[in-house]
């Protein structure tokens, strides 16, 4: 007999999920694929490995490649389990699909992995759900992705939550006005991504810029607010690409209006999203008491072009796992099903049992077949332990576990002659 295995069972950053667990995901999954499928996105599934250069195109100077599980095929190849979902999707559009009509509107739900040994606790395995629109520009596209983050995130039932915007050459423009080095900048951008604002207030005294451009820099870092505040703010900057982005996030925000999301929308202009291959409007989601974005997206017009195609893109994903910490914390839970039904199943009448359960699945319910043949109180307790609403005995008898409870469940005796069709309600011991 072998030993038992000693190393841990399963690896670090990553988790089994029990039956409640996965019930919980997939309902919320399922009502994000119909979100999805009420705005005209189709369900699209990339590999979960692809080639290194595949995973890492777009990326820029932020990303980084330790992060990603790396190996090697049998002919030398190296290979990387895909890090976001946007990137294949990409590959995809420009690839596969490159004949279909524009826009195109494709949508997903599948795991990425990202190495975070760093972090004790951090998922490597992280379960996202998200769009990208392919193929459209301007703002009423844009308005299209945040409108429908926000339609997604009310659909599971999540209250409170905000999404703040921001954009690619608002963020450049500032940095490019202050004249702060290329090696700072990129560790400064790093920092706003992880809303560490502590870190990036010690790059800006370490940029040794004047105090008025310090001063400009730690407002763009902390700005969350109205698009007038904003204008006021920051109008009289003088950089070109600062002007444009206002301008953009303006009349997004209008569209925005139109479409019946204001409230739950408003500027983070010190909002960085890590990945580089983002150029225009981003953005991110967050819900109270969950420090971390529930969802994140925005515009990428290049990335296509790593994969021979010519087209604007924007999306989001959301991260399941976050969105389920957050309804939880909410008290909401969209938890497994119980059975509606268990059915007896003493020795020798299997066949019959499993007749009985066969009609009833035929009427809709969810139904256990008891196969350790126990009978009387310990059946009743059993029924009581994973939650059904009845039990149905050998004889065909169905006993509700409920005091006053009108049950529908009639099996049909004409099914099998001689056998008995009765109710009777169980009054259960608390």
């Amino acid at each position: 007999m072998s030993s038992p295995i000693s190393r841990p069972l399963i690896p670090e950053g990553v988790r089994d999920r029990l039956p409640r667990e996965a019930a919980r995901m997939r309902r919320l999954a399922a009502r994000l694929a119909d979100v999805f499928r009420a705005w005209g996105y189709r369900e699209v599934v990339t590999p979960g490995f692809e080639y290194l250069e595949t995973v890492t195109a777009g990326v820029g100077s932020l990303g980084r490649r330790e992060d990603l599980y790396q190996f090697f095929d049998r002919k030398g190849r190296t290979l990387a389990l895909r890090a976001d979902m946007t990137t294949p999707i990409a590959r995809l559009a420009a690839t596969k699909m490159a004949g279909e009509p524009l826009p195109l509107r494709l949508s997903y739900c599948a795991p990425v992995f990202r190495h975070r040994s760093g972090k004790t606790g951090s998922a490597n395995e992280i379960w996202q759900s998200g769009i990208e629109l392919v193929g459209a520009t301007g703002a009423a596209a844009d308005a299209e992705v945040v409108a429908m983050a926000c339609a997604a995130l009310a659909a599971t039932g999540l209250r409170g939550f905000k999404v703040g915007l921001s954009h690619v050459d608002f963020v450049e423009g500032i940095f490019a006005a202050v004249g702060v080095e290329p090696s700072r900048e990129v560790a400064m951008k790093e920092a706003m991504s992880a809303r560490d604002l502590v870190t990036f207030e010690k790059g800006v005294r370490e940029a040794g810029l004047p105090a008025d451009r310090e001063e400009l820099l730690l407002a763009m870092a902390t700005f969350q607010g109205t698009y007038e505040q904003a204008l006021v703010r920051f109008s009289s900057v003088g950089n070109l690409r600062v002007e444009r982005a206002l301008q953009q996030l303006g009349k997004t925000l209008a569209l925005l209006s139109e479409l019946g999301v204001a409230e739950q929308v408003s500027l983070d202009l010190g909002l960085s999203r890590l990945l580089g291959y983002y150029t225009g409007l981003v953005f991110e989601a967050y819900a109270p008491g969950v420090g971390s974005p529930l969802l994140g997206g925005g515009r990428y017009d290049h990335l296509l072009a790593d994969f021979g195609g010519d087209a604007p893109a924007t999306g989001f994903a959301l991260e399941m796992d976050r969105l389920i910490s957050a309804l939880e914390r909410q008290g909401q839970d969209a938890g497994e099903p119980s059975p509606d039904t268990v059915v007896e199943c003493p020795a020798g009448r299997e066949a019959e049992a499993m007749g009985r359960a066969r009609e009833l699945r035929a009427m809709g319910l969810v139904v256990v077949v008891d196969l350790l043949g126990r009978s009387g109180d310990a059946l009743l307790a059993y029924a009581r332990s994973v939650g059904a609403a009845r039990v149905v005995d050998a004889d065909g008898a169905t006993m509700t576990l409920a005091t006053g409870l009108e049950d529908p469940v009639k099996l049909d005796p004409a099914r099998e002659p001689g056998r008995r069709s009765r109710s009777v309600t169980y009054n259960p011991i608390h």
